[in-house]
């Protein structure tokens, strides 16, 4: 039973993960009580008219599918690599991760699809409290060369790299042990906890 909840946490956890991730990886930095109160104030209004014209530009409404699916396929493929082959022993049961993993993505690509109007306002309204005026009309002016257009286009190619897949992996096989000891640990203090205090039943109303 451990080893199957561990292995449906393997294919599961991680296609959470990059699913909700959206267009690219971020490394989370503590944000000092300044910078919190900055990113929760309303955006100027030039700024956010800035920013939406290079998220326009960026992300053009036509290819926005393709940029977010080409993403989530590319680390959902770099993710096999990495973290089922300790599978590879046992061809039935990888062929069962892999087959679910495949139901969850394609689950997962039309809920994606209606958040990503969502994801391009808050991308508008991130660039507009985090840039200032000045900053917005450099980009704006990148974006709107031929290189620029092309940068964030061309993103999923830059992921799908060689190189990206090579560190991505080694970064994941790493993670994985650590995924697995902190899953353990809270299922068994999960269990202790309704052990000792049984969920109420409820009633409906």
């Amino acid at each position: 039973m451990a080893r199957v909840q561990r292995a449906a946490g393997l294919a599961i956890g991680p296609a959470l993960a990059l699913a909700a991730g959206g267009m690219s990886p971020a490394l989370a930095q503590p944000a000092t009580p300044t910078e919190t109160a900055a990113r929760t104030a309303a955006p100027d209004e030039r700024a956010l008219a800035l920013a939406r014209d290079i998220v326009r530009i960026a992300y053009p409404e036509d290819k926005r599918r393709a940029m977010f699916f080409g993403t989530v396929d590319a680390m959902t493929s770099q993710m096999r690599g990495a973290t089922m082959a300790r599978f590879n022993n046992d061809p039935a049961a990888k062929a069962i991760m892999d087959r679910n993993l495949d139901r969850f993505i394609a689950a997962s690509k039309p809920i994606i699809d209606r958040h990503i109007p969502d994801f391009m306002d808050a991308y508008a309204q991130g660039y507009a409290r985090e840039f200032s005026v000045a900053e917005l009309e450099q980009v704006l002016n990148f974006m709107k060369t031929p290189v620029g257009q092309q940068f964030l286009l061309r993103s999923t190619a830059i992921i799908a790299d060689p190189a990206f897949v090579a560190a991505n992996q080694a970064y994941l096989r790493d993670l994985q042990p650590e995924m697995d000891r902190l899953r353990d640990q809270l299922t068994r203090e999960l269990m202790e906890h309704f052990v000792k205090h049984p969920p109420k039943a409820t009633t409906g109303s």
